[in-house]
């Protein structure tokens, strides 16, 4: 029982840290000089599949809830 909980509460946990970072990337996203397009992209990209592990880590979650009680 106490096993299952701290496994669901350390996934919500990390959703939460992958959306924080996806965030911060997304918070310090500029196009200025130096930045190439390319890098800009890639940042963008890396921020997208930040929230979409962190939108996954939460289904699991919501699920494993749903099937515990």
């Amino acid at each position: 029982m106490l096993d299952l909980s701290v496994k669901l509460i350390a996934t919500w946990i990390v959703g939460g840290l992958f959306l924080l970072f996806g965030v911060w990337v997304v918070q310090n996203l500029e196009f200025n000089i130096g930045v190439s397009e390319l890098s800009y992209y890639l940042a963008l990209l890396v921020a997208l599949i930040f929230f979409l592990i962190s939108g996954l880590c939460w289904i699991s979650v919501a699920v494993g809830t749903k099937h515990r009680y």
